[in-house]
């Protein structure tokens, strides 16, 4: 039964989650099922003599080939066909810019550029190479003019074939230059030295014969090209001029921000105009509320009362009034006082009415509005009158004054959409005719240099790299085929990926477990301890006679034997007594936790080391001051003895087959006080059955009353019952796994049968077996 990491902590006590230690945490799934690429660099560790042996053998025989091969060389000359200048190439892209044509259309009538592609024919032409042939034949018979520039049956030129001009133009990318460089190659480098210097004489001779006059034809086309542009420029400032005398633009960002401007300032106006019509419009309606009357009622009231004769008048009506009024409680209507009173009224009120329209002109009342005008004579309401007519001419005003501004806010709203539109178009006008000056300008400059330098000699194709062939800091020449270290780096190379590719197939093959790592993975259980490889301490090892039979002889006395094998661990190798401390470090808190007593090392196969950490293992807890029993429970292979050198006349077989007392067998280890030694004792053929037995049982329990840990090296787990039948018995038990030993079919065969064991397994040791 195998135990994961955090059940070893509730072995005892299932409250103890809080206290869990750091080699109790689980790994996540992901990572203990993950392989990665970690296993790459061991393998290359691992198989690095078979690759570099591979790769030397692949590089040599590379080598081999490289030297065996005829070696050719190789020349090169390069012309530069057609000189530009960088000012002219400026010019026409800006000419194409300013007139608004493409570059070949500009210069289609009138162009200075090459025809490449017929170019490269007319080098090869007979033309140019038949004089070459004819000079070269009497000294190279074999060079004609077939041969030279590749002709063939296919058409087809054959790249990298001796004695052919190789004719091409070089490019950067998608950049093509001016720059014809011509190859020739050939097994004998004189030869190839004169037939490039008298191909390249014959193109500048070509060149010098066939010049054009490429400055007079720059005269004429930039004379044709003036009037364009002149005509243009004008247009383009009649254009600037209508635009500013339209829409009076003369700097359209100034002018655009002042609009915005603008727009803001009437936004505020119009705010506080309605402001103030709102509070006009709510004092007048207050005003009409309190006085009853409506706008021209209160001018009329206003105005009259101004009028001393209106007064006056209005006054002695008043007095008539409140004369008949008096009157009316003593006499009746037909009586002469009431009738001459009324009488006077009735004369009075033409007056009355002749002085309102002399006061107020057409807006005179009739009898009623008098008789209603003499109620508002008082100094408060003559007051709130004055200030109703004057807040309903102040509404007025306020009306027609937002009336205006909404409309100018129309006209400015209407006028800002425009603007972008406007503004743009004179700015591509302005930028047009400024780049049209300046073209302008530059062609008429130009114009005067070609002047002057059509006057001068043209250049002819320039040899910007004379025919030239690779030499070595001696002067020798370099041979360019085979090449020798791109042949050796390619042969390395290839080894190397060879050598990679034949150890990845041997690791397949031989499909063993290398890595701690990988075995962790596939266990899932906790690594307690990794053994390193130690050459001497193997060879020590590997230098040990070996048990005949089952006999229980050995060929050397024990002295011999024990000379082979440290007697204790501080003459181990270090890097080996380091990792059996951290081992017994590892696993003595689990012990103790678990109360573990009883301890079984084990593993698949003979030959993993189980024995060896057994032994250590005990001396390191009996140095710890445990007082420690190691049992020699193999008894296929007993070591323990032999290792020791102990005698071995009597021990665990004893004790179980014939009932000798435990006490009667068991030795004390020469090394250590605390160790004390049970060895294998005479075996017998067929031990199985004795595991099985109550004196098993009876062994185990007296063992873990009298000692502190009891470690049972035993037989190897698969092949045989013998540790399956003692570990039910025992507390827990160790698996020691041998790295580079261990098939992985075995490896989880292994695991399949401690998963069935009752007994739980602690962990897992891997030892290394292996560089």
């Amino acid at each position: 039964m195998q135990i994961k990491e955090q059940e070893l902590q509730h072995l005892k006590n299932p409250n103890l989650l809080a206290k869990e230690t750091y080699w109790f945490l689980r790994r996540p799934e992901s990572e203990l099922e993950s392989k990665g690429f970690g296993q790459i660099l061991p393998i290359l560790r691992r198989r690095l003599g078979l690759i570099t042996s591979i790769a030397v053998v692949v590089t040599m025989a590379t080598s081999v080939w490289t030297i065996t091969r005829t070696q050719k060389y190789e020349g090169k000359f390069q012309l530069l066909v057609e000189p530009l200048k960088t000012s002219d190439s400026e010019l026409l892209v800006l000419l194409s810019e300013t007139l608004r044509q493409n570059v070949n259309e500009i210069t289609r009538q009138n162009s200075t550029s090459m025809d490449y592609q017929a170019l490269l024919e007319v080098l090869k032409s007979p033309k140019l190479i038949e004089p070459v042939v004819q000079e070269l034949s009497n000294k190279y018979p074999e060079v004609n003019y077939d041969r030279l520039v590749g002709n063939d049956i296919t058409g087809k030129l054959p790249t990298g074939r001796d004695g052919t001009l190789y004719i091409t133009r070089i490019t950067k990318g998608k950049d093509e230059s001016r720059v014809v460089e011509v190859h020739y190659r050939d097994v004998n480098p004189q030869k190839v030295q004169v037939v490039l210097d008298r191909v390249s004489q014959a193109y500048r001779n070509y060149s010098i014969e066939q010049q054009q006059s490429n400055l007079s034809q720059g005269i004429k086309f930039v004379e044709k090209q003036i009037p364009k542009l002149r005509g243009r420029v004008n247009n383009l400032q009649g254009q600037l001029q209508i635009y500013q005398q339209r829409y009076g633009i003369f700097n359209p960002e100034l002018q655009g921000e002042q609009l915005l401007k603008r727009l803001d300032e009437m936004k505020t106006s119009q705010q506080e105009t309605s402001k103030k019509l709102i509070e006009a419009r709510s004092l007048f309606a207050s005003l009409q509320q309190q006085l009853g009357m409506g706008q021209s009622t209160a001018i009329a009231a206003s105005a009259a009362s101004e009028s001393p004769q209106y007064q006056k008048i209005l006054n002695d009506i008043r007095e008539i009034d409140a004369k008949i009024a008096k009157n009316s409680t003593r006499f009746h209507d037909a009586n002469p006082i009431m009738l001459n009173l009324r009488e006077e009224r009735e004369k009075l009120l033409p007056l009355l009415n002749a002085e309102a329209k002399r006061t107020l002109g057409s807006k005179s009342t009739t009898d009623n509005s008098q008789i209603s005008l003499g109620t508002y004579q008082n100094s408060i309401r003559r007051e709130l009158t004055q200030q109703l007519a004057n807040t309903g001419n102040q509404i007025k005003t306020l009306e027609a004054s937002l009336s205006n501004i909404q409309k100018n806010q129309v006209q400015l709203n209407k006028q800002i959409r425009e603007y972008p539109v406007i503004s743009r178009n004179y700015t591509n006008i302005q930028r047009e005719l400024q780049v049209a000056n300046d073209t302008l300008n530059q062609l008429l400059s130009k114009q005067e240099a070609l002047r002057v330098d059509a006057a001068q000699q043209d250049v002819p194709w320039e040899l910007i790299m004379p025919p030239t062939l690779p030499r070595d800091s001696s002067g020798n020449f370099v041979a360019v085929s085979p090449n020798k270290p791109r042949n050796a780096a390619i042969g390395a190379l290839g080894g190397i990926l060879a050598g990679i590719m034949v150890a990845f197939l041997l690791e397949n093959l031989r499909n063993v477990v290398h890595d701690p790592e990988e075995a962790k993975r596939a266990a899932q259980l906790p690594l307690l301890g990794l053994i390193p490889f130690d050459k001497e301490f193997k060879k020590q090892w590997d230098n040990v006679p070996t048990q005949i039979g089952y006999s229980g002889k050995i060929e050397a006395s024990h002295r011999q034997i024990t000379d082979y094998i440290p007697r204790k661990r501080q003459e181990l190798p270090h890097s080996l007594s380091q990792a059996f401390c951290s081992l017994y470090t590892r696993i003595q808190p689990i012990l103790r936790e678990a109360s573990i007593r009883s301890l079984a090392i084990t593993s698949a196969t003979p030959g993993e080391g189980k024995t060896t950490v057994a032994l250590n293992l005990a001396k390191i807890a009996a140095e710890a001051g445990q007082k420690v029993l190691l049992v020699d429970a193999d008894f296929r292979r007993p070591q323990i003895h032999r290792l020791l050198g102990l005698g071995n006349t009597s021990g665990l077989t004893e004790v179980l087959s014939q009932g000798l007392d435990i006490s009667d067998a068991i030795q004390r280890s020469p090394e250590d006080d605390n160790l004390f030694i049970l060895t294998a004792g005479q075996v017998m053929p067929n031990p199985t059955k004795l595991f099985s037995s109550q004196r098993m049982q009876n062994l185990v329990e007296r063992s873990q009353t009298h000692f502190d840990l009891v470690i049972y090296d035993t037989t190897n787990v698969l092949g045989v019952l013998d540790t399956n039948l003692l570990t039910h018995h025992l507390d827990g038990v160790l698996l020691v796994t041998g790295m580079g030993k261990i098939p992985r079919p075995t490896f989880q065969q292994v695991l399949e049968e401690l998963k069935t064991s009752p007994v739980m397994t602690l962990g897992m040791v891997a030892n290394t077996l292996e560089l």
